[in-house]
């Protein structure tokens, strides 16, 4: 029997951000709900369970808890790097930790925003209707290849999202396509196993050299920088893909033909849950919003985690999670000040 509930505040999505997000909600009393198609981080349960994250988790430097009150350092975990498995099993603690407030296998169909108030419908019929809505669905759900020609329907061609380990491609002739730390670890570990092709747009950065997380390009930069010295992974920077046919990869100046094509190109936001919206979106899909993470378009619709894009650190757990907060606070402040909220910013 469909269900109708009513809240002051609605959070959509039960990954880092949106747990974090329910955490602070909480702390302020708001009288919010916490929904999610699956268990908390389902994102991160499809990625691969032994994958190590590249946010250290120890007393010493803490980049991974999502709170000072419940550190995941404090829990058997691999240091100074822990596993998506284990993170995964911390987020589960984490939930019951703050006797957190979600609607777990509540898989959202439709977002609507009439009359200053905002409702969510889920597959099962249930309504959440609310003043202000969070969205916390994160990138996961999106992985980006660039629209290269002959992409489409190729089988030889995968996202990194879907890399599952080396042993599948041993003796393969591989190109793997980016320069994110996603790409620098599977070209580690492909190394030993198959002849290996990396190119990139840009040059590498490392973290040795910049000190900023985003760039620390595999879990040892030493050894990936040793690789390539000795071209046992032959990389190529400054390289564009001209067009794939089957097997073969066209680029300015030459040709390679390989067994699989690798893009480990990172993810775009996913704004498929508000395609009633309208919104105005840039080229790698965020949403405008401003420092609070509110939408410039509609009122009281706030983002959360990477999809409130603040720089490349917001799509970083340490990065977003000193966000989250402010953009809680600000919700507080909103419900706090105006029996009313303010609607005089037109979508659209």
């Amino acid at each position: 029997m469909a269900k109708s509930i009513s809240k002051e505040l609605i959070i959509i999505g039960a990954g880092p951000a949106g747990l974090k997000a329910a955490e602070e909600a909480g702390r302020y009393k708001i009288d919010y709900a916490l929904l999610d198609k699956g268990q908390p981080g389902q994102a991160w349960r499809e990625l691969r369970p032994d994958m190590k994250l590249l946010s250290p988790c120890h007393p010493q430097r803490d980049w991974t808890s999502l709170s000072s009150k419940f550190p995941i350092w404090k829990l058997p975990v691999e240091r100074p790097y822990c596993t998506v498995n284990e993170f995964v099993q911390y987020l589960d603690q984490y939930t019951d930790h703050f006797h957190l407030n979600m609607h777990a296998g509540c898989a959202v169909r439709e977002v609507r925003f009439e009359e200053g108030a905002y409702t969510v419908t889920c597959e099962d019929e249930t309504t959440f209707t609310a003043p202000v809505l969070v969205v916390a669905t994160g990138i996961f759900g999106n992985p980006f290849i660039p629209d290269v020609p002959g992409v489409k329907g190729n089988p030889i061609i995968m996202h990194s999202h879907f890399y599952r380990g080396p042993q599948a491609y041993k003796n393969q002739k591989i190109l793997l396509v980016g320069a994110g730390n996603s790409a620098a670890e599977i070209a580690i570990e492909l190394s030993g196993q198959a002849m290996l092709y990396m190119i990139s747009r840009k040059e590498l950065q490392f973290f040795s050299d910049t000190k900023k997380l985003y760039h620390i390009r595999g879990i040892s930069e030493s050894y990936l920088k040793e690789l390539i010295s000795m071209e046992i992974i032959r990389y190529r920077p400054h390289q564009n893909i001209l067009k794939i046919d089957g097997p073969l990869v066209h680029f300015q100046d030459w040709k390679l033909e390989v067994d699989k094509i690798i893009f480990a190109t990172g993810y775009h936001g996913n704004m498929k849950l508000l395609k009633n919206f309208n919104l105005r979106l840039n080229k790698y899909e965020y949403p405008e919003v401003s420092y609070h993470g509110e939408s410039i378009q509609f009122p009281n619709l706030f983002f959360a985690g990477p999809l409130s894009f603040q720089g490349l650190s917001s799509i970083f757990i340490h990065g977003f999670v000193k966000q989250v907060p402010k953009t809680i606070e600000r919700v507080k402040e909103k419900l706090t000040n105006s029996p009313v909220l303010d609607n005089d910013v037109q979508g659209g």
